[in-house]
């Protein structure tokens, strides 16, 4: 029996694959429009020939709904061609391969040489035309043999993709791939394929109309228990009963749904208390649904605290310099503040740019005192900064020390500012700072910084993250637009405001103030637009993108700003067809409102 490698090249479409690399034409008689186009765009795309570089990506998502359904159909038709040297992959709806089935130790071997294996990205960005990236945009069913793949690497294969579509949404869900050695299976495996991806959907329809009707009737049952407010949430389907309308008016529900957001997937009742834009405190009971063991999404009953309307509590502690209203940030800075009243030393923690310092400065400001600050990043082996501060905390009124970036202290340097709080705690007060405060990122500090450091302070404060306290934007965007107004009278538009808060900001206040000092620049008017921002905050994804994605993403965006949303026309500006514009519109969730 002869094995893969003892078969005949398929010459004819090796030549002409040679001939378009080498030549470059536009057209080639006798390769399919489809192969050619693809070609085409590798070119563009500029992907290796000879080396393949798929994209690893460590957080794929295995317990999606498409991941979910597909796993008992693909167990199924794995067991059917155990006899086969097939695999059986299933990917996202970017070609992230979240699976794979196959019990043919060869063709394993061959897969894993070039990484079509769970982790990696097939799509054509990477590697250029296969079943899985071709599939992708061109949105149908694709068959790709030997040498019609464009890397060389890929030659010794034939892959047939079929794409998934969401069954409810009607978005494109992921693909069914079926890979084996070239010319064994030829259209059977597409058909095969086609066959499968159909059953996925099937199966995912069952799956959603299963768990959506398990979330309706406890929405239900929850409405019918009680007059209050309810809301039913889950990835596809948001519902509000009229109560909730009544209560709260289209801001304040937005603000709502985006705090259930980070509670939805808890398998556990949650409770937790929300500011809203209008001043009210809302109160959210959240319960988890299940549709047999998967979990359907909740059901949360919303209540607005009596007498708890923002207006009536101005009494609440206001730190100069910094802005929110939120909860978790008014806890933090109350526990700041007595903090500094009880002379504890305190240390904040929280991710970049969260304000840590601001609010150290904000509490040493209100009680009348210098805040002394120290980037402990920055500070050098020699012991020339350590005498500089030791003059500063001497030279005066006992002003507050805030170390900032403690964490990052080289292992002189800590030994050094040790010695100095060690100083500091014996000494009396006039040689010693009123109030000490450190600042440290949201990892856990390395062993030396635990052990030497930490034990100074007795108070420890976590600053929540912006995207924990979005409500505040409604306050902290004018705060920080007014110092980049340049005299001008600035806002921002209701609809850009709900697009700002619909981000996660990764890089929390601090990323808000550049992006906004951008915008600043980029108003013409004295109303910043959504296309006044920067690119990548026209679009709104979860997922972390590739560098190529990024820059394929803002080259989407600039043209639908230049071409005022006209899909259509961007695509013909940048070359793509219009199907191709529409998947990568909704696959980086780019916001479509130029107007």
């Amino acid at each position: 029996m002869t094995t893969h490698e003892d078969r005949p090249e398929p010459q004819p479409m090796r030549s002409l694959r040679e001939k378009f690399l080498s030549r470059l034409v536009p057209e080639i008689p006798g390769v399919r429009d489809v192969i050619t186009a693809s070609w085409r765009r590798a070119l563009e795309h500029q992907v290796g020939v000879e080396e393949s570089a798929p994209v690893f990506v460590a957080d794929r998502d295995e317990e999606s709904l498409l991941s979910h359904s597909a796993t008992p159909v693909l167990t199924n038709l794995s067991a059917e061609l155990a006899s086969h040297p097939v695999a059986i992959l299933l990917t996202d709806a970017h070609g992230l391969v979240v699976n794979r089935f196959s019990t043919d130790r060869a063709l394993n071997s061959g897969l894993d040489r070039v990484s079509l294996a769970p982790g990696y990205s097939y799509a054509e960005e990477s590697v250029g035309t296969n079943g899985i990236g071709t599939a992708l945009e061109c949105q149908k069913s694709v068959l790709v043999s030997g040498f019609e793949h464009y890397n060389s690497n890929l030659t010794e294969f034939e892959c047939a993709g079929a794409p998934i579509i969401h069954p409810i949404r009607g978005h494109l869900a992921g693909v069914l791939d079926l890979t084996s050695w070239a010319d064994t299976s030829g259209p059977l495996l597409l058909t095969l394929a086609r066959t499968t991806a159909k059953r996925i959907e099937e199966a995912m329809l069952a799956s959603t109309g299963a768990r959506e009707l398990s979330l309706f009737r406890e929405y239900l049952a929850s409405c019918q228990r009680g007059s209050g407010a309810v809301l039913a949430v889950n990835q596809d389907v948001v519902m509000v009963n009229s109560h909730a309308e009544e209560l709260f008016d289209v801001t304040d529900r937005a603000a709502l749904i985006t705090h259930t957001a980070d509670m939805v997937g808890s398998a556990k009742p949650v409770t937790v208390v929300a500011d809203l834009p209008s001043g009210l405190v809302a109160r959210l009971e959240y319960r988890p649904v299940y549709s047999g063991s998967a979990l359907a999404g909740g059901v949360f009953r919303v209540k607005s605290q009596t007498g708890s309307r923002r207006t009536t509590r101005r009494a609440d502690l206001q730190l100069p310099g910094v802005v929110g209203t939120s909860s978790l940030w008014r806890q933090a800075c109350a526990a700041a503040d007595a903090s500094f009243t009880g002379r504890n030393w305190l240390a904040l923690s929280g991710e970049r740019g969260v304000g840590k310092t601001a609010m150290a400065q904000a509490v040493t400001l209100r009680h009348g005192r210098r805040p002394v600050v120290l980037d402990c990043a920055a500070a050098e082996d020699d012991e020339t900064w350590a005498h500089a501060l030791t003059g500063e905390v001497t030279s005066g009124d006992a002003p507050a020390v805030i170390l900032q970036h403690a964490d990052a202290l080289t292992d002189e340097a800590l030994q050094r500012v040790t010695d100095l709080l060690t100083t500091w705690q014996g000494a009396p007060p006039a040689r010693a700072p009123i109030w000490v405060a450190a600042t440290f990122g949201d990892g856990e500090p390395d062993a030396d910084v635990q052990g030497w450091l930490m034990p100074f302070f007795a108070r420890a404060i976590d600053v929540p993250s912006l995207r924990h306290r979005c409500e505040d934007l409604h306050r902290l965007v004018p705060h920080l637009l007014a110092r980049h107004a340049n005299n001008r009278p600035l806002t921002t538009s209701d609809a850009t405001l709900r697009q700002l808060m619909r981000l996660p900001w990764t890089g929390n206040i601090r990323q808000l103030d550049q992006v906004l000092a951008e915008a600043a620049r980029n108003c013409r008017t004295g109303t910043i637009e959504v296309a006044d921002l920067p690119t990548e905050c026209r679009t709104f994804t979860r997922r972390r993108l590739t560098k190529l994605e990024t820059i394929e993403r803002d080259a989407i965006v600039r043209s639908l700003a230049a071409n005022k949303g006209s899909k259509e026309r961007a695509a013909a500006d940048l070359g793509m067809s219009r199907a191709t514009i529409y998947r990568k519109i909704r696959a980086f969730g780019i916001v479509p409102d130029y107007s």
